[in-house]
């Protein structure tokens, strides 16, 4: 499944390259790279939802504390996360919160406000996931390490993100206004594909967490 996530970055760059000299002109909201997004996000969603039904039919439990229904709390939060991207949730509540609590204008702190809340999604995830810990663990030899590896790409994709909002960060970094443009431009690029890489690996974390729940 990476493959296709490496397939999808390296065409995407260099379309942007060769269309309009910008790499990251073709990744973002609005851009084919979303559509792709929001299915990737769906198919998590969908696995987890497997991983579900697995689990329930195996331990034939419906209480409301039943350990495996952390699958269908990820499902859920993986639709959650379709529709954020989809129609660009954490940007409205930035605007919100811009209007209904800071009650100014973004600047180039403040207008880092939506990469924050998708670092907030990423925590909370990991929260789940450890207040279920045993459960998920049963699934550790197929679901672990990608599972890993897709936090540690999220939180790449947040930091890349925060990090090309606007040229004043990058600029004050490196004194260099054209290599602050430049840098910006391959940031973007960062995100997005550590954006698309993140959710390849959750769908590989959660297809192998499904098959292997067929067993247990």
């Amino acid at each position: 499944m990476v493959i296709f996530q490496a397939v999808i970055i390296i065409f995407t760059t260099c379309l942007g390259l060769y269309k309009t000299g910008n790499p990251s002109r073709y990744f973002g909201e609005g851009r084919f790279t979303m559509g792709i997004s929001c299915a990737q996000l769906l198919a998590v969603a969908w696995f987890a939802w497997c991983i579900y039904r697995c689990r329930r039919a195996a331990t034939g439990g419906l209480g409301l504390f039943s350990p495996h229904l952390v699958w269908l709390l990820v499902a859920s939060g993986f639709v959650f996360l379709t529709l954020d991207e989809g129609f660009e949730l954490h940007e409205k509540l930035d605007r919100l919160i811009h209007a209904w609590v800071i009650h100014a204008k973004a600047n180039p702190w403040t207008d880092r406000i939506d990469d924050a809340l998708i670092a907030i999604y990423g925590l909370v995830g990991m929260g789940v996931m450890w207040k279920f810990r045993k459960e998920v663990l049963l699934l550790r030899r197929s679901l672990l390490l990608p599972l890993i590896l897709g936090f540690v790409s999220l939180f790449v994709s947040v930091g890349c993100d925060a990090l090309s909002n606007g040229d004043e960060l990058l600029h004050w970094m490196t004194g260099d206004l054209a290599l602050a443009k430049v840098l910006n431009g391959w940031l973007s690029v960062g995100d997005g594909a550590f954006t698309l890489l993140a959710e390849g690996l959750f769908i590989n974390a959660f297809y192998n967490g499904w098959k292997q729940s067929r067993f247990i």
